[in-house]
């Protein structure tokens, strides 16, 4: 049989865990996964007082990627830990895949901590032995959550072949009715920690859109009484105006090039899809029809451009060559197809669509439809910058909040705010430097 004793024995009695703060959204599952890829989450050993579960935080951000599902201490199989060393022979026989386990040291003369962490292989060859060198990460008691992501990015990297958007944040928008500034911007972490505000107002804010680098947002205000659309850098709070044309100014969405910002103007008539040429300094006009053009998405290459059109009738996604300017239609599934994204990695697109109300699906490249959701006023859909998971906008217990669905649909959860207000218009920020 093949025991190791990994990085110390595992016993629960040395976990002392101080005061977790609360999360200004909470993520309560509604939908978990049974079939994921199976990988065991230890404690992470500790001799003194930790101000969070850093294996508890791993597990939840590995389940909610929908790919797998963890396996906790007080879920182990009989004689999974012996004499404090595991059993991997035990684990192999129950399908686990590999072991995440660690240890948490306070650092001399200082208040910081030294993260260490370990993956296991559990089948066949890997048994027992490192997938990846043992590392340590160095940080202070605040940064203890972004440390567990950074593990749990890791972890998924090492067992997936992508990256982990695990450290990711998301910015939204809270209404609050009766306060001096009843709608606020908000960035956090995107699990709901580290909440930040960003912009107060009397009027309604819409649509943030991050920029590639995650140092600034475009959105919508209409604080003149006038939709306007700004460039707000995150942390000095700087902003600048962008288009503030007669009519409508909507939906702006940066390109993954970072040159270009991409959004509806009605200025000359019907509402139609623009770009906004950060390098050159112009305006360009990319349709030209009599049908509303809105909603607009960047491909990857930052060469196409995704929108919403009733040109067909009823509303569904096309899209439009920025260079030659020729459109052509996406989706022919489905009464009415809004708000695509695409989901990086792939040839597939999130899209609101109508059936028994409005609900998160995913295009597949063939143009067939499949419902990710069963909730019936779901909108503003965000898609992870790996690909795996969907933030976006429903109504939850009588009030409009976010939600979170695996792009697979195997896992979901709803992230009721833990403050009174609504939120709404989620947009995913990119993933982090390595």
């Amino acid at each position: 049989m093949r025991f190791i004793r990994v990085l110390g024995s595992v016993v629960l009695s040395l976990i002392l865990l101080g005061t977790n703060a609360q999360a200004a959204l909470q993520i309560e599952i509604t939908g978990g996964i049974n079939e994921g890829r199976r990988v065991v989450v230890l404690p992470f050993k500790t001799s003194g007082q930790v101000p969070v579960d850093v294996s508890a935080i791993v597990s939840a951000d590995l389940m909610r990627s929908g790919k797998f599902t963890p396996i906790t201490y007080n879920q182990l199989p009989a004689g999974s830990i012996v004499n404090g060393a595991v059993n991997f022979d035990v684990l192999a026989a129950n399908g686990a895949e590999a072991v995440v386990t660690g240890e948490i040291n306070p650092v001399a003369n200082s208040n910081n901590f030294q993260v260490i962490y370990m993956i296991y292989g559990v089948q066949g060859a890997n048994k027992g032995k490192p997938l990846a060198e043992r590392r340590g990460i160095t940080t202070n008691p605040n940064q203890l959550r972004q440390a567990a992501h950074l593990v749990s990015d890791r972890t998924y990297e090492l067992l997936t072949g992508q990256r982990g958007a695990f450290r990711t944040r998301i910015a939204y928008i809270v209404y609050r009715h009766g306060d001096r500034f009843p709608y606020q911007l908000m960035t956090a972490d995107y699990d709901g920690y580290n909440e930040v505000p960003i912009l107060r107002s009397t009027e309604p804010i819409m649509t943030p859109n991050w920029s590639p680098d995650g140092k600034r947002l475009v959105y919508v205000s209409f604080e003149k009484r006038a939709p306007t659309i700004y460039v707000q850098d995150i942390f000095s709070k700087e902003r600048t105006k962008l288009s503030s044309f007669p009519g409508l100014n909507s939906s702006p969405t940066w390109s993954p090039d970072g040159n270009k910002i991409a959004f509806t103007l009605s200025k000359d008539g019907q509402p139609e899809i623009y770009y906004y040429d950060l390098v050159s300094g112009k305006y360009n006009r990319v349709t030209n029809n009599r049908a509303i053009d809105t909603e607009p998405a960047w491909s990857a290459d930052s060469k196409r451009i995704f929108f919403t059109s009733e040109r067909g009738g009823r509303a569904q996604i096309y899209a439009v060559n920025i260079d030659t300017k020729e459109s052509q239609r996406i989706t022919y599934q489905g009464a009415m197809n809004l708000s695509s994204r695409p989901i990086p990695g792939s040839d597939a697109l999130i899209v609101i669509t109508r059936q028994n109300g409005y609900r998160v699906a995913r295009v597949d490249k063939d143009g067939s439809i499949y419902m990710l959701t069963t909730s019936s006023l779901d909108e503003s859909p965000s898609v992870a910058p790996n690909g795996s998971m969907v933030i976006y906008s429903t109504v939850y217990q009588g009030r409009k909040g976010l939600a979170l669905v695996s792009t697979d649909g195997r896992f979901k959860a709803n992230l009721p705010s833990s403050n009174r207000g609504e939120i709404s218009a989620p947009a995913w920020g990119p993933l982090p430097e390595k």
